[in-house]
């Protein structure tokens, strides 16, 4: 049986390991568009499973002030801050996502237009 609290203290440790990475774009500019578009897709997958694990970490415990918010980011706990940082990120993945696809459509037309004349 899976302990629960260890996993997600495991997450949260790995979320803290990669915090920083979550709002920068994929480095892909030697990988071709759908292979990038296929990362930023597992990367919203991963997010969206943070995210809940998130919103559960933090509702299962009242509301708290900033200093016992403090501790609990101290102690291997998801905080609020965590909770938006994590919505920031799914917003840029996103972002980064569309763009990826605009390109790789561009690219598309281009190249069926250089093909049909």
């Amino acid at each position: 049986m899976v302990d629960k609290r260890r996993s997600t203290n495991t997450d949260y440790e790995t979320y803290r390991e990669i915090m920083g990475e979550l709002l920068r774009p994929i480095a892909g500019s030697d990988l071709d568009a759908e292979t990038l578009k296929r990362l930023y897709e597992s990367k919203l997958v991963y997010l969206e499973n943070l995210r809940i694990q998130c919103f559960r970490a933090i509702n299962a415990n009242p509301p708290a002030k900033p200093a016992v918010e403090a501790a609990r980011a101290a102690t291997g706990h998801f905080t609020r801050k965590d909770y938006a940082l994590i919505l920031e990120a799914v917003a840029t993945t996103r972002a980064h996502l569309r763009q990826v696809m605009l390109v790789a459509i561009r690219s598309n037309f281009a190249r069926k237009a250089a093909n049909d004349r």
